[in-house]
């Protein structure tokens, strides 16, 4: 089988440009062929994604849609006589950017007005979350598919044997890792954070992970932090993998206020690393971390403190929340995940995954897969 990736943009540190690489050793394990293109490449990439101007897709060759912005020359894409699947990331609301990065804002406004189009010429649709799907559906597709992000978690280094964090001795750190952007709401991160460090843990710090939107907005969580908490907080980008594991092990607890999340890594990492993890209940977070986290939907900056505070120092919660990390960490094993994305490769090949084909059609190969 040939199976070519195209994905709307292809970055250094994108979680889809690294899932979609993954794949890729996927697909050559499987025996399959093919290459990667994207219509944006960012700097780093070193070719191991081609520019979409270089596709030229044999005819019996399969076409995987990684959607997560807009993409220009995606209706004459979709006239190709290929099969293809779609595969949707989600795309940020354009209303978070437009105020700080109008045109990354313009890329997510027109991603959003194309998933129609995707939806309706694709043979089979298919999404990292059931949040994502819902969506999907919302926008004409008859039938979806759940294929979650395949996560190497094992490349940021071991996981200390022991309970992390808990030692009343300790100098608490409080970790946010994600994209630095107004909807993952690191102002709020802050703000929480302060209140903490006020009231219950003045030697406390905050570690936000992540590469910024833009510099001008990197510098705007520099001078909060540096006017609510003068010297307790670090920003840090372009990690490698090795040092953002280190970061996590270094950690007490994980604090996640985004307000959109298509899925959420970060999270499952967290957990990989028996983190306590507090999050607001949005998006797909909560299929991500299930029971394994503390939901919280309160916008009151000293509940979330106090929450902060509970999560550091209570053992037995520590060790609860351990143990069922490690067991939702088991509903996204790689090879589960993998089983997954190949069942559905192959039910968009198969002749009989038509729009007028049956749920079940599509539906039963993945099971058997699962």
């Amino acid at each position: 089988m040939i199976v070519h990736q195209i994905l709307s943009g292809a970055g250094l540190h994108d979680a889809i440009t690294t899932e979609a690489l993954m794949f890729r050793e996927r697909f050559g394990a499987w025996g399959w062929g093919g290459g990667d293109f994207a219509a944006r490449i960012g700097a780093g990439i070193d070719g191991e994604i081609s520019p979409l101007t270089r596709l030229r897709a044999e005819r019996e060759a399969l076409l995987l849609l990684h959607h997560s912005a807009g993409a220009p020359g995606l209706t004459e894409l979709l006239s190709l006589p290929n099969r293809k699947l779609l595969l949707y990331h989600n795309v940020t609301p354009a209303a978070w950017l437009w105020d700080h990065a109008p045109l990354v804002a313009v890329h997510c406004a027109l991603g959003r007005a194309q998933l129609p189009e995707l939806v309706r010429r694709v043979d089979l649709a298919a999404a990292d979350s059931e949040f994502n799907a819902a969506e999907l559906r919302a926008r004409g597709a008859r039938r979806t598919e759940v294929v979650p992000l395949l996560v190497n978690r094992d490349r940021l280094g071991p996981v200390p044997a022991g309970m992390q964090g808990g030692d009343p001795t300790r100098t608490p750190t409080v970790l946010f890792v994600g994209r630095l952007s107004p909807h993952k709401r690191q102002e709020e991160v802050i703000r929480t954070f302060s209140l903490y460090r006020r009231w219950r843990a003045p030697d406390a710090r905050l570690l936000l992970v992540g590469d910024p939107l833009t510099v001008e907005y990197a510098e705007h969580l520099r001078l909060l932090a540096d006017q609510l908490a003068p010297g307790a907080v670090s920003i840090e980008s372009g990690l490698s993998d090795g040092e953002l594991g280190d970061r996590y092990r270094a950690a007490d607890v994980f604090l996640c206020l985004s307000q959109h999340e298509g899925f959420c890594i970060p999270v499952l990492e967290a957990l990989h690393f028996g983190l306590p993890v507090i999050a607001r209940p949005v998006g797909a977070i909560p299929e991500v971390a299930g029971d394994a986290a503390l939901l919280v939907e309160d916008r009151d900056p000293a509940v979330l403190a106090e929450l902060l505070h509970l999560a550091v120092t209570d053992l037995p919660l520590r060790a609860e929340l351990r143990r069922r990390g490690r067991a939702r960490l088991a509903l996204f094993a790689p090879e589960l995940v993998a089983a997954r994305l190949r069942a559905a490769v192959e039910a968009t090949a198969s002749p009989r995954t038509r729009s007028s084909s049956t749920d079940r059609d599509v539906r039963d190969v993945v099971d058997q897969a699962s």
